[in-house]
C-alpha cells in the first residue's frame, strides 16, 4: 500500500489496548526520527536581543508548513481509508461466498490505514500540546482543535476494534441483515398504510355512488 511521500504516519505505532491511545514515549521516539530525518523540522529557538525577537518569522513560517503538510496527509489517508472501508462492507455483505478471500484483504487494507491516520492525529495532537506554552495567546483555538482530533480518534479507535475482532465480517453481515429487515418493516408498513388508505377511498366512492 502506498506511503504518503516524506509523510509521519505509520502502522508501526499501534495503540494501547488498555488506553486505545499511542503510548507517549514510543509516540516522542517516533517525533525524534522523524525530526532527525528532516521530514519534521525542528523549532527554532526564540532568541531575544536588544528586545527584537529575530527568529520569530522563521518559527511562524515553520509552523503553518508543518501544519499544511500533515492536512495534508490526513487528507490522503483519509480518502483512502474511506474508500478501503466501503469496499470491505461491500465485500462483507456480499451473498456470494468467493468475496470472502477479498473481504479479508480489503479488512487488512482498512487496519493498516486505520493506523496511519491515527498515528498522523496523535503526532498532531503530540506537536500541538507541546507548543501550548509558546502560543498561549491562541489556546482556544488549540483546544478546539485537539477536541476534534480526539473525537476522529475515538471513532477510529472503535472501527478498529470491530476490524480486529475475529468475527469482523460476520458482525459486518448481522448489521447489514438488521438493516434490511428494518428497511423491509418499514416498506411493509407503508404499503399496509397506503391499502388502508385506497380501500378507505373505494369505499367512499361506492357510498356516494349508492346514494
Amino acid at each position: 500500500m502506498k506511503l504518503y511521500p516524506k509523510g509521519v504516519g505509520t502502522e508501526s505505532l499501534a495503540p494501547d489496548s488498555s488506553t486505545g491511545r499511542i503510548n507517549v514515549a514510543a509516540l516522542s521516539d517516533h517525533i525524534k526520527r522523524l525530526e532527525s530525518a528532516g521530514i519534521i523540522k525542528p523549532r527554532p529557538q526564540i532568541r531575544v536581543a536588544d528586545g527584537d525577537v529575530t527568529a520569530m518569522d522563521e518559527l511562524v513560517r515553520n509552523d503553518g508548513f508543518l501544519f499544511n503538510i500533515l492536512q495534508s496527509e490526513y487528507c490522503y489517508y483519509e480518502q483512502r481509508y474511506k474508500y478501503a472501508m466501503k469496499q470491505f462492507l461491500t465485500l462483507a455483505t456480499s451473498r456470494n461466498n468467493t468475496d470472502n478471500d477479498a473481504a479479508q484483504l480489503m479488512l487488512a487494507n482498512t487496519k493498516t490505514l486505520n493506523l496511519r491516520l491515527n498515528s498522523v492525529l496523535e503526532i498532531m495532537n503530540y506537536l500541538a500540546q507541546s507548543r501550548v506554552d509558546k502560543v498561549n495567546q491562541n489556546k482556544v483555538s488549540i483546544n478546539e482543535t485537539n477536541q476534534s482530533i480526539n473525537d476522529k480518534l475515538e471513532k477510529l479507535k472503535n472501527n478498529f476494534n470491530m476490524m480486529s475482532s475475529d468475527d469482523a465480517i460476520v458482525r459486518t453481515q448481522k448489521a447489514s441483515v438488521q438493516y434490511t429487515e428494518e428497511k423491509n418493516q418499514y416498506t411493509t408498513n407503508q404499503i399496509a398504510l397506503w391499502l388502508s388508505l385506497n380501500v378507505l377511498a373505494i369505499g367512499t366512492i361506492f357510498y356516494v355512488y349508492r346514494s
